[in-house]
């Protein structure tokens, strides 16, 4: 019994050293993929940046913009890389995308299930004249002469077909859906 005994503990310190070993490896893979997170999110960062000083036409706007950003994305759970390219799509869809759209726009993406990108893409084309994406946040847009029969819920609002009347009926939408 007492060799049985002493071979099981000789075992089980040779086990001991050997997952010693592997917790130190398993230890340095993860500070490797921590080092590598937040290199990646330093290189995303200043990718965003990049691309706010270009949409917004300079650095000084690029930052007022990229506070505007990470404000709205700590108070949702959306990212920050998906706020930053709604942010973007918005901007050159000629919106002003203020904390106030965003949050409007948020809650409709959030309302129907969609991320804000989406929704930003829909507003894009809806103010190019194609409707077809609106159709997955509930919303159907049909051209009517100069305007749009815009029907949500069942209930139908004629309103402009230009980017300030369909920006502000959907922010409308939300505000009294969600």
């Amino acid at each position: 019994v007492n060799k049985a005994l002493q071979r099981t503990e000789g075992n089980t310190k040779k086990l001991s050293l050997a997952f010693g070993g592997v917790g130190k490896l398993i230890g340095a893979l993860g500070l490797g993929l921590v080092a590598r997170q937040i290199v990646n999110t330093s290189r995303t960062f200043e990718d965003l940046e990049a691309t706010l000083r270009a949409v917004t036409g300079g650095a000084e706007n690029a930052a007022v913009s990229m506070e505007l950003v990470r404000k709205f994305t700590s108070g949702t759970t959306f990212q920050l890389e998906n706020v930053a390219s709604a942010f973007t799509t918005l901007v050159n869809a000629g919106i002003a995308p203020t904390s106030e759209v965003l949050t409007d726009f948020g809650n409709l993406a959030a309302g129907a299930g969609k991320d804000i990108t989406q929704l930003a893409q829909a507003v894009f084309n809806a103010t190019t004249g194609e409707m077809e994406m609106l159709k997955q946040f509930g919303v159907i847009a049909r051209v009517e002469g100069e305007q749009l029969a815009v029907t949500f819920r069942g209930q139908t609002k004629r309103i402009g077909r230009d980017a300030d009347s369909i920006v502000e009926h959907l922010r409308q939408i939300s505000q009294e859906a969600f």
